[in-house]
């Protein structure tokens, strides 16, 4: 890829050696967040009544260091008083963002240092292309630093942790997911109390895929079982935009081509259509996201005027509520209608695309830009761009009751036995 300044970007060799278990000295990765977020049990009832228009999204990804654990300066404190209905803010900012190139490649993008890091040091990843996997893969969602991928030969599912180089394939799913189409799928975490002990929480890969003109189905993998199950409900949306996918708050979120949210709870099999909030009928650029551990929505005015965030709260009689969460004068921000929102994950932050300076910007609630990717130039990329957090969490651990094994670059669950668990 061509980049303009070699300040900005933060890209590693494809090449890089695969099996290095133990010289990964490139590798800075994050710790775990000290603490979960509290469970947000909705009801999420349907309800048809307002169609808005849709927008296309994007995508986004990225990793930390021991050093910078060990003085965190996003480090929480857990309050058990806390409101229960309310999230608790997550660690991390974002990191970067993955995003794919012309030649059916991943890339990887770093921001700029926060502002109030202690340390300045960009953090990598070892193989930010992927290149260790036994055949080519597609990057499709990003959560907590787990990146789901597809190998686009085989249409199997892959789990990885980019920061400390390991992952794992997934069983074969049950159900035709359309290895020619793009799939819509979201790594989401279980809430507390279920959540595992530091290192390791469970997870599900939730698919949303279509079986007939406008309805789709779905099908979700659980790390607890370490299975596939097909939900029993099914939708008509339309079409889900599977570049918008959005994990919180236990739950796959999607837009959709009817203005509606589509929200999937992996561990009922239930799917509802949620109708986006009001607010997006006069500012109708609008990205789903992750704020603080809610579920947010940023919108914007067409000419860019007023940007404002939105969080999902829990109402009467299971009914979907909006809460203002922030908004600030996109004028004075220097935003401008060559700007398009991307999904936010971690800090409260609205994060764009500057398709005139080639640039991902990331602006606080008061409008003033925190960090920066880019600017991308020579026309080689797509702006598909994943949202990603560097962190250590795990991909599996031996308290689902079984072994992991790797043979020949792919890592394996297989039945309890004497076999080592090896790293990739």
């Amino acid at each position: 890829m061509d980049f303009s300044s070699d300040d900005e970007w933060i890209v590693l060799d494809a090449k890089n050696p695969a099996d290095s278990s133990d010289d990964d000295r490139g590798v800075l990765a994050l710790g775990s967040p000290t603490c979960s977020d509290y469970e947000l049990d909705l009801d999420l009832s349907s309800d048809d009544s307002d169609d808005d228009d849709s927008v296309t999204s994007r995508r986004a990804a990225v990793p930390d260091d021991d050093d910078y654990m060990s003085s965190d300066p996003y480090e929480l404190e857990c309050d058990d008083d806390a409101d229960p209905y309310a999230a608790q803010p997550l660690t991390r900012p974002l990191s970067g963002m993955f995003h794919h190139t012309p030649w059916d490649s991943v890339a990887y993008a770093a921001f700029d240092p926060l502002r109030a890091a202690n340390s300045a040091a960009k953090r990598l990843i070892p193989d930010p292309a992927f290149a260790v996997f036994p055949e080519t893969v597609t990057v499709l969602a990003s959560t907590r630093g787990l990146v789901c991928l597809r190998g686009n030969t085989s249409g199997l599912y892959y789990v990885a942790n980019p920061a400390t180089f390991r992952r794992v394939r997934l069983p074969p799913h049950t159900r035709d997911h359309r290895l020619d189409a793009e799939p819509a799928v979201v790594i989401t975490f279980e809430q507390p109390p279920h959540a595992s002990s530091a290192g390791f929480h469970h997870y599900s890969v939730v698919v949303a895929f279509q079986v007939h003109d406008g309805v789709w189905a779905v099908e979700s993998f659980s790390s607890r079982t370490w299975d596939w199950t097909v939900g029993s409900d099914i939708c008509a949306p339309e079409t889900v935009i599977a570049s918008s996918g959005v994990g919180a708050l236990g739950r796959a979120f999607w837009r959709t081509t009817i203005g509606h949210i589509l929200c999937v709870t992996p561990e009922t099999g239930t799917v509802d259509l949620i109708p986006a909030p009001h607010e997006v009928d006069a500012r109708p650029d609008w990205e789903i996201g992750e704020m603080e551990g809610n579920f947010a929505v940023a919108c914007a005015d067409n000419a860019r005027k007023e940007v404002a965030a939105l969080y999902l709260v829990a109402g009467e009689a299971g009914a979907t509520q909006w809460q203002w969460a922030g908004q600030f004068d996109g004028e004075k921000a220097g935003c401008h209608p060559g700007m398009t929102l991307l999904r936010s994950q971690g800090a409260a932050e609205v994060v764009v695309w500057d398709s005139v300076a080639d640039l991902v910007i990331a602006l606080d609630f008061d409008g003033r830009q925190t960090r920066s990717i880019g600017p991308l130039n020579g026309g080689n990329y797509y702006t598909d761009f994943i949202p990603y957090i560097g962190t250590d969490t795990e991909i599996y651990s031996e308290e689902v009751g079984a072994m992991f094994i790797t043979v020949d670059a792919v890592t394996y669950r297989i039945p309890q036995s004497s076999v080592k668990e090896e790293q990739f």
